[in-house]
């Protein structure tokens, strides 16, 4: 019951009540190599999620040792998986890189590897690789992971559409807007036949859609689909404010370049009252940016100089602050 209720809670996202649970059937009684392991792994995540990372630590390396010591591949391979995600979450990006290389290593030594464990690992080397700037590298992690989840579940699967969905962005990053625009609407075709139109999947995807189109240089497509965003966030329960207040900036870029200055500005108003309240959100900077922007179109270069100020002082909040140069008299110690 106990072991039943931990996992149930920890899909539930309950995670203090999924650590309760995983900790008195861990001492309930004797259980095998992989019972064992499944109920440290769950343990793991469930004081990772509420950011007890030294005792998530603890627990993981508790698993790791018992996959080593079973000498059972399965084990193993389970127990590099749950170290990469510890170590993505907590920001350790090249010891995360290490961990999955020896993950996809590990399972190509079996007679059939298993496609979606291998798809899964080269999502997460193709995030550890952007994080550390290594967008080619990553990029061809992200192809891999697109090409094995299609493998692995088929060209219509939810996550074959996740995998393009990612996929489809990265390329939008690397200004490969034909390769973006051609994964994202696969993805959005299978997020609409599964999910439907209105489902928060389909609707990002549009959003990347729409960004991939104003970036390339089809504005009007752009507009079409950053309207279509918007109206269907407005139907959307819990839709993430922050991206419905960037989409609405970047629709007031496209507004204020087709002279509609009025639309773009009032766009802005609400979108800058969101973001301002996570400060320096780069999104914030460029909402702040395009207010700039229509008041200098509307002819007002006081008020322009003011957004642009707030635009440098959310910028200065994301900067380190400077490191003190050393005095000519202080003592250098060994």
């Amino acid at each position: 019951m106990n072991r039943n209720e931990a996992f149930r809670h920890l899909s539930a996202r309950n995670f203090s009540e999924a650590e309760r649970h995983f900790n008195i059937a861990l001492a309930e009684r004797q259980r095998t190599a992989p019972e064992t392991f499944q109920l440290l792994a769950g343990l793991s995540e469930a004081q990772r999620q509420q950011g007890k990372l030294t005792e998530a630590e603890k627990t993981l390396n508790d698993a790791s040792v018992l996959a080593e010591s079973s000498n059972n591949q399965e084990l193993k391979t389970r127990a590099l998986d749950a170290t990469a995600d510890f170590q993505l979450h907590r920001g350790d990006h090249i010891g995360a890189e290490r961990t999955l290389l020896q993950l996809e290593a590990l399972e190509q030594q079996h007679k059939n590897p298993d496609n979606r464990r291998m798809s899964s690992a080269a999502r997460k080397l193709g995030t550890a690789l952007s994080k550390t700037g290594r967008h080619a590298e990553a990029l061809k992690a992200f192809e891999r992971s697109a090409h094995l989840a299609e493998a692995a579940h088929g060209p219509e699967h939810l996550e074959t559409a996740s995998a393009l969905t990612e996929l489809g962005a990265h390329y939008r990053e690397a200004g490969q807007h034909q390769e973006a625009q051609r994964c994202l609407r696969r993805a959005l075709k299978i997020h609409r036949a599964t999910g439907g139109s209105d489902s928060a999947e389909a609707t990002q995807n549009l959003f990347h859609l729409a960004t991939s189109l104003a970036e390339s240089g089809d504005v009007e497509g752009a507009a079409a689909e950053y309207e279509r965003v918007l109206a269907l966030r407005e139907r959307q329960i819990g839709a993430d404010r922050a991206q419905t207040a960037e989409t609405q900036a970047r629709l007031a870029l496209i507004y204020l370049a087709g002279g509609r200055t009025s639309a773009a500005r009032e766009l802005l108003i609400h979108a800058i009252g969101v973001l301002d309240r996570g400060k320096g959100d780069p999104r914030l900077e460029f909402a702040l940016e395009t207010m700039a922007q229509v008041e200098d179109a509307l002819h007002c270069p006081g008020e322009a100089a003011r957004w642009r100020e707030r635009a440098a002082e959310s910028v200065a909040q994301r900067m380190p602050p400077p490191v003190p140069a050393a005095s000519e008299d202080s003592t250098v110690l060994p």
